[in-house]
């Protein structure tokens, strides 16, 4: 008889309960009537709503002049801020190893902006006065192109390519001692958004040095299979440094000190005699955008070729 009113006991149970707790419409008159979307409640967003996230659009340049020109050795410099975007001891540090940073309000300066003009002529064709696209901002022009880039999002702006050793002074440079091959050198500059705000980006800048014969390497990124031509990446450390930027602003980094053999120097004028040239990167931080992410459930494979 004990299995019988065991039986019996859990019939009504169910009986009592079981609909209630089920039933896709609530009950108004007992605290058992949820509905089962009430029930899902705490459940997470679905992946139609997605989450916000933030992107920044960007224009960067690397300005090209030579040496002479008194726009990018002097006029530039003397109208930006060097000592408003970090500290005297990490301005010291980075003027050391020849490196100079300075932040260009969003009324850029003459000289910014006609170093930007003559670098967004060059992939022209035709006709090189004719007007460059306008922003819409206070920019009369563009500072180069522009590109978007997510949070934490890394982005590598080749400085200067084709480095040929034999005319440089490798012995001079203690950023090269630790680089074993000099073949193929390259200045990147390592650039991270690691902030973004509703009006300004926290950036991080990290100088490196590519060498060494190009090799075929295997990676897997998401759900895409890579097969990237690399080389070996010495990153300077010690000439790390981080910026915050506001809407409109422009970044400036280039060479510091005159003649003396530095990072700086083999990044910004590793040339050197009458045809030599200097270098300027300038990057603007044009408009910050949120988006709603989903995420795609259809998962493909490809094979891509970097180089």
């Amino acid at each position: 008889m004990v299995p019988v009113r065991i039986s019996l006991a859990t019939m009504l149970l169910l009986g009592l309960s079981g609909c209630a707790l089920w039933s896709d419409t609530a009950s108004t008159d007992s605290d058992w009537g949820l509905s089962w979307k009430e029930l899902r409640g705490d459940q997470p967003k679905s992946d139609e709503e997605g989450r916000l996230l933030k992107v920044a659009s960007v224009e960067a340049n690397i300005v090209r002049r030579p040496v002479g020109d008194a726009r990018i050795r002097t006029i530039v410099w003397d109208e930006v801020d060097e000592s408003g975007p970090m500290t005297p001891e990490e301005r010291q540090r980075l003027n050391a190893a020849g490196f100079r940073v300075g932040i260009a309000g969003s009324s850029t300066p003459w000289a910014l902006q006609s170093l930007a003009k003559d670098a967004m002529k060059i992939p022209m064709a035709n006709d090189v006065d004719s007007a460059l696209p306008n922003t819409g901002t206070v920019f009369s022009t563009p500072v180069g192109p522009s590109f978007t880039v997510f949070e934490r999002g890394v982005t590598r702006l080749e400085v200067q390519a084709n480095i040929d050793p034999r005319k440089i002074p490798t012995k001079s440079i203690p950023e090269l001692s630790d680089v074993n091959d000099l073949t193929d050198v390259r200045c990147v500059l390592e650039v991270t958004v690691e902030e973004l705000n509703s009006d300004w980006a926290m950036l991080n800048i990290l100088p490196q040095i590519y060498y060494g014969a190009n090799t075929v390497r295997l990676s897997v990124a998401g759900n895409n299979s890579h097969l990237p031509v690399r080389q070996s990446v010495h990153p300077l450390y010690e000439q790390q440094f981080r910026v915050r930027i506001h809407q409109g602003e422009v970044l400036v980094v280039g060479r510091h000190g005159a003649d003396q053999w530095h990072a700086g120097r083999l990044f910004f004028q590793p040339d050197q005699g009458s045809s030599a040239t200097e270098s300027m990167l300038l990057i603007r931080l044009a408009a910050i955008d949120e988006i709603r992410g989903r995420r795609d459930t259809t998962v493909t494979y490809s094979e891509t070729q970097s180089w």
